[in-house]
């Protein structure tokens, strides 16, 4: 997979159609955003049944989570079909095909969850309403990451951060700064703190999820100058434990 297919969003809305009559999911449009259809995959039927949040591409020039995504969609049809899952492959479509982290007005669309500003967004939060999962998973990757960490929102332990990180461990570097945008990581890898609204006037989408509507919430950091498979197979490996721990819980 060359780093330009990844960012060809016709070409990743056809697997999805596929993967998704694979899986028996329901494949719909939920608004547009900047000439381009915003779609999700869902469990037919799972409106309020809890399940499984996933999302990826809402940062454009961040490819590794939605090629992430696709590909484990693909491998693992039985595993849709085992639990309710809400999936949106890309969030930002305009800024996936322009290699951009904003969309075409500018807009960091991971800063706009505390308003009612950016229609597709608005779509999103009706689409939910009412939802409650018990895992929500975004994809990410960070230009001046210097290996892997995790974002882990948690109401109650068992904490599942350590373990991801020590699965990951033989494919990827582990991050060793001790500050990333000015906050102090908690431990090698890892954030995990209780959330300070203050902190956050911009309110990004895990934060939102973890308000309104999952138990745990996990942000996947790859950092997005390393090699593009081992950024997109490391994604891929934790998407399947994290999905697969959900269902035995």
């Amino acid at each position: 997979m060359s780093l330009y297919r990844c960012h060809d969003y016709a070409f990743l809305l056809r697997r999805w159609k596929k993967a998704a009559r694979a899986a028996g999911l329901e494949w719909r449009a939920i608004g547009e955003a900047d000439g381009y259809e915003v779609y999700c995959a869902t469990t037919r039927g799972a409106v309020e049944a809890g399940g499984v949040y996933i999302s990826a591409g809402i940062h454009g020039d961040e490819p590794a989570g939605t090629e992430a995504l696709i590909r484990w969609a693909e491998a693992n049809p039985a595993s849709l079909r085992a639990q309710p899952y809400l999936i949106f492959p890309c969030l930002n479509p305009w800024g996936l095909v322009n290699n951009a982290r904003l969309d075409a007005s500018g807009n960091d669309l991971n800063r706009t969850f505390h308003h009612e500003e950016v229609p597709h967004i608005q779509h999103w939060k009706t689409l939910l309403k009412g939802r409650k999962f018990s895992l929500a998973l975004t994809l990410h990757e960070d230009y001046d990451g210097e290996g892997l960490y995790l974002y882990e929102i948690g109401r109650n332990p068992p904490h599942w951060g350590e373990e991801l990180l020590e699965l990951a461990r033989p494919h990827i570097e582990i991050e060793a700064r001790v500050r990333i945008d000015g906050r102090r990581i908690t431990k090698p890898g890892l954030f995990r703190r209780r959330v300070d609204l203050r902190r956050f006037p911009q309110l990004p989408e895990a934060l939102y999820l973890h308000l309104h509507h999952a138990r745990r919430t996990f942000t996947f950091e790859t950092p997005s100058e390393f090699a593009l498979e081992t950024r997109v197979r490391v994604q891929q490996l934790l998407i399947h434990a994290c999905t697969q721990r959900a269902l035995a819980v």
